[in-house]
């Protein structure tokens, strides 16, 4: 945020102010780009963990589903 360096005021009503500017500018710009990539990271994250368990829920019910569970159980003595 800049910095007032002088104010003038004619009857009480501000007609002028100088400021300088900020040197925290390039801060506030890493700063933005850290989240980004923190934001961009935890998507990626919950994309692929997301995937994961689709996929092997898929798997299970597909291995549930195969010829040698669809057999009838054998007894042997």
């Amino acid at each position: 945020m800049p910095r007032i360096i002088r104010e003038k005021y004619e009857n009480g009503v501000l007609v002028e102010r100088q400021t300088e500017g900020s040197n925290t500018i390039p801060w506030y710009w890493l700063m933005l780009v850290v989240h980004t990539v923190i934001a961009i990271t935890l998507v990626v994250l919950t994309t692929v963990a997301i995937h994961d368990s689709l996929t092997l829920r898929a798997n299970l019910s597909e291995e549930d589903a195969s010829q040698a569970s669809c057999e009838q159980p054998r007894f042997r003595s």
